[in-house]
């Protein structure tokens, strides 16, 4: 138990002269502690300490800016610069022009205690999304541009596989188209009918159709070959109806029907066409001593002495619309050939 002890001292001295000196008195008051309430005070003192230590271990200023972190993130900063620019508020910070996230963390700091603070930040999710730093975002939209990019790539080259395997299946069907349409039966009836006028030239187109129709998977060979029979036939009509002994009426009679030819045959493409045309105009030249016809694309290239090469320069035929003639003995160009470039 701690004891409370008083005393009082007092001092008289007298000097030279007996004068009496006035007393000095001094007043002590003294407390006796034992030793136990020395430690349990000290205890006291300890746990108050230690506990005033663990109150302050948080950090104002990262709590504050994880607040800020995360309503910018929860919510969206626009709803707070609306907040920030709304004229009917007295905000502090608003004239700063501080961001969202720089103005809630000021904010937050001002309205709310260092404890309270801190309270708010333990209570926000630990897995709370906050907004990774920019060079980490460009980090992840590039991931994601490049898985997209690689998925992109790897459907491209199915689709490429795709069509080129339907391309294949295409060929093939066109092949077989050839073939199921009776074409076999109708060249034969068109160009190898057994007749007096039958040429050489006639034979060679016969066999040249033949052959495209076993081999070729030109989708075009079918219509080829029946736009040119419609031609074949009236020339072969206009062919019949010549009259003897006059050349240059009967070549104004079929040059037209060669012109009509190539009209029909126009945009249609097939590998057998420049050899079919060169057959065409020995087919002709058959019946006429005083002239020779000459297909117009019979080369590739304009060539001013058959063509009709007014502003064509150097450019490649593509296709013929008339056919060249020529004198026989003088090499005189009668009719020159129009050509498509």
């Amino acid at each position: 138990m701690a004891k409370l002890s008083l005393s009082v001292s007092g001092n008289n001295e007298q000097g030279q002269g007996g004068a009496n000196n006035s007393a000095t008195s001094k007043l002590s008051l003294t407390k006796k502690v034992n030793n136990g309430q020395i430690e349990n005070s000290t205890e006291g003192s300890s746990m108050s300490l230690s506990k005033k230590v663990e109150n302050q271990t948080s950090d104002p200023v990262a709590d504050s800016n994880r607040i800020a972190s995360w309503l910018v993130s929860t919510f969206g900063s626009d709803v707070f610069e609306e907040l920030i620019n709304n004229p009917n508020l007295q905000l502090p910070y608003a004239d700063e022009g501080l961001s969202a996230e720089q103005w809630l963390e000021r904010t937050v700091k001002t309205l709310f205690s260092v404890d309270s603070v801190a309270k708010i930040s333990s209570r926000i999710p630990q897995n709370s999304s906050v907004e990774p730093p920019e060079d980490e975002i460009e980090k992840i939209v590039k991931e994601r541009m490049d898985e997209k990019i690689e998925k992109y790539n790897i459907r491209f080259q199915q689709m490429r596989s795709e069509m080129e395997t339907l391309e294949g299946e295409k060929a093939a069907v066109s092949a077989q188209l050839n073939k199921a349409i009776p074409l076999g039966k109708f060249v034969t009836e068109i160009f190898k009918k057994s007749d007096e006028n039958v040429t050489q030239a006639q034979k060679r187109i016969s066999q040249t159709i033949e052959e495209a129709l076993e081999t070729s998977k030109d989708e075009n060979l079918s219509t080829f070959v029946i736009r040119f029979a419609k031609g074949w036939i009236a020339l072969k009509a206009q062919i019949e109806n010549f009259k003897e002994n006059a050349e240059k009426e009967n070549l104004e009679l079929i040059y037209p029907v060669l012109t009509n030819m190539l009209t029909l045959i126009s945009g249609c493409y097939i590998s057998e066409r420049r050899t079919i045309l060169e057959f065409v105009a020995q087919h002709c030249n058959e019946y006429f001593s005083d002239y020779v016809f000459i297909s117009p694309e019979q080369t590739l290239n304009v060539d001013p002495e058959i063509h009709n090469a007014s502003g064509a320069g150097n450019g490649n035929i593509k296709e013929g619309s008339s056919f060249a003639v020529v004198r026989s003995d003088t090499k005189k160009t009668v009719k020159y050939a129009d050509i498509k470039l």
